[in-house]
């Protein structure tokens, strides 16, 4: 049964979510790379409308708690009546109370960054977590690209490795793997923007997720790039 309480103290119109949802090949390579850490009872932080969710279903046996504290979000999520996700409108700190040691893994998709308080969202995150279980945290890098479009969505930051690594550790994550991601986008990120100060288009999402993410997934699980414009940090709960 879904969790259709409400909390609507939180607004956010999502306009990158709605440009995003059209990355499918990106938000694949994402999914590719964490597959085998996720476990079947899986907590969805920031689940948005569903874009990532869509790929957690993939696991036939997985059960999702897809926490989205944005009402509007929330009621416009595409898996709302999916028997296997259970659509929850609250932060997820409100209620790890009752749900400490219940994940089989947490997720964090383009979301940490979004929350000021970073540091204790990664230590509530440790409670919910049975030991043996694994947080995943997939994040924008390196603070030098941070843009007017960081600031317009939401972000409080862009991380850097070092950075991302302490903040699971001092939760008392033990890191499994942190490597940089995408290492093209910084390029196009830089231009359109730093430099050209423009938004997160639908044709340039497009277009990037079909002609350039195919081939540079391929060479990045060949070669790990020493820097990227995203982070994707996976540790255990021990």
């Amino acid at each position: 049964m879904n969790n259709c309480s409400h909390d609507n103290s939180f607004v956010y119109e999502g306009k990158d979510l709605e440009a995003m949802s059209f990355a499918q090949n990106y938000h694949n390579w994402i999914y590719e790379n964490i597959e085998t850490e996720l476990g079947t009872k899986i907590a969805e932080i920031g689940s948005g409308v569903g874009n990532f969710t869509e790929f957690l279903l993939r696991n036939e046996h997985a059960r999702i708690d897809a926490y989205e504290p944005c009402a509007k979000m929330h009621l416009n999520n595409k898996f709302s009546k999916n028997p296997r996700v259970n659509c929850i409108n609250s932060n997820f700190e409100l209620v790890s109370k009752s749900c400490d040691n219940k994940y089989d893994s947490v997720i964090f998709i383009n979301v940490l960054e979004h929350i000021q308080q970073d540091s204790d969202a990664i230590k509530k995150a440790y409670k919910i977590i049975r030991r043996g279980g694994t947080l995943i945290i997939f994040v924008p890098a390196l603070q030098v690209l941070y843009s007017n479009f960081d600031r317009s969505i939401g972000h409080y930051r862009r991380y850097q490795k070092s950075q991302l690594i302490k903040l699971a550790q001092n939760a008392s994550f033990k890191i499994i793997s942190c490597e940089y991601f995408d290492s093209i986008g910084i390029i196009p990120w830089f231009v359109f923007m730093k430099v050209m100060r423009r938004g997160l288009s639908i044709r340039n999402t497009l277009t990037y997720d079909t002609f350039v993410v195919p081939w540079l997934k391929i060479v990045e699980k060949i070669i790990s790039p020493p820097l990227g414009k995203n982070l994707l940090l996976t540790a255990s709960k021990v």
